[in-house]
């Protein structure tokens, strides 16, 4: 089995690629993203620059664990199937009731419960993860292209909208005036660019991947559970296990899929190949598609680094840092005995956090 960092890799590398262009023009003098002074004041750009370096991090990290969770609900379906298979076959050849076929394939022990609890928290997991990573990589495409939305509160969904709109923008577009540079201009041609990469997600699966996806994670996260059901899988004639095949409409509600699946017949309410099987291509088509889009990022920051004034950044795409809530949660329990007089961070964590830190001192310097 290869290692789940490899099945990423090109993706993480590229995204890594991207973040070491964008640290190497932190501003520690100035503060910010150096070739951002005149276009936004130095707060805003710390702050903006250094959300834009968190949100490369985590798309990476946010694929590895989309990897990591395939690769674990893998290996906890096996040895389920391992147990299952084996109570399976010894009822092969003779006859038996309707209860013991079923009970083979039921979980005989607490510690059966546990990993078959933990294979549908893996299976959640994989969805959660791989649309993290869009919605996260839809913040890099915006701040990198100097579109003018907030950033914080723009997903995956919302940046292919924003790119169905780009070539046609205009009041009856539904997107404000000043969103993208001047029609016309080779900063506008340059944003329509990265976003049709965006937008081309279409080219790195079978048909409706990504809305299957998004619409899977939204239902995982926001949605009442929907029903299991358990089939078995065969190997040359003999039981072999048993999967929860994956719905093929995973925004529909329950009473939605038994009516309409009376209609196409009752296969017709799931995917017909294994969970593991599309797990494992949604991890590929999405890290075909980060892959595509940090390259893409790469180069338009590099070319936005040599001529400044192609797009011009602005300030409002990010909140002040003196708007945020404020909560007075206090955690539970008593306090944990630790020491947090020093924190040991890596070099270059700790360059883009003293631009941070400067934020609402008038000398901006910072003893970290």
């Amino acid at each position: 089995m290869a290692d789940y960092r490899d099945l990423v890799r090109t993706a993480t590398e590229a995204i890594d690629a991207l973040s070491s262009e964008i640290a190497a023009d932190l501003d520690e003098v100035a503060g910010g993203i150096s070739w951002w002074n005149g276009h936004v004041g130095w707060r805003v750009s710390a702050q903006l620059g250094e959300y834009l370096l968190a949100s490369c991090t985590g798309v990476a990290t946010s694929l590895r664990h989309a990897s990591l969770a395939v690769e674990e609900h893998q290996r906890v379906e096996f040895s389920l199937n391992h147990d299952r298979s084996t109570r399976a076959q010894a009822l092969f050849g003779r006859v038996t009731s309707r209860d013991e076929k079923i009970g083979a394939f039921t979980a005989a022990s607490p510690g059966e419960e546990r990993r078959e609890e933990l294979q549908s928290i893996w299976a959640e997991q994989v969805l959660v993860s791989l649309a993290q990573a869009l919605d996260r990589l839809a913040t890099v495409v915006l701040i990198v292209s100097g579109v003018r939305v907030d950033v914080i509160g723009t997903g995956w969904g919302e940046l292919i909208k924003i790119a169905e709109k780009e070539p046609n923008s205009g009041p009856t577009q539904g997107m404000r005036q000043g969103t993208f540079a001047d029609l016309g201009t080779e900063g506008r041609t340059r944003q329509g660019d990265i976003l049709r990469v965006a937008g081309a997600w279409r080219e790195h699966g079978p048909e409706d991947w990504l809305p299957w996806l998004m619409k899977a994670r939204n239902t995982a996260v926001h949605r009442a559970p929907r029903m299991k059901i358990h089939a078995m899988t065969t190997h040359k004639g003999r039981p072999s296990g048993v999967i929860s095949p994956l719905y093929a409409q995973p925004e529909w509600v329950d009473t939605e899929v038994v009516v309409k699946g009376a209609r196409g017949g009752f296969a017709s309410m799931f995917l017909r190949p294994a969970p593991q099987s599309v797990f494992d291509g949604l991890l590929e088509s999405v890290t075909f598609l980060a892959t595509a889009v940090a390259a893409a990022s790469r180069s338009l920051w590099i070319e936005r680094r040599d001529e400044p004034d192609l797009i011009i950044q602005h300030g409002g795409t990010w909140r002040p840092l003196d708007k945020a809530s404020v909560l007075r949660f206090p955690g539970y329990g008593e306090e944990a005995p630790i020491v947090l007089k020093e924190i040991a961070l890596h070099p270059s964590t700790v360059r883009r956090m003293r631009l941070c830190a400067a934020y609402g001192r008038p000398d901006r310097r910072v003893g970290i």
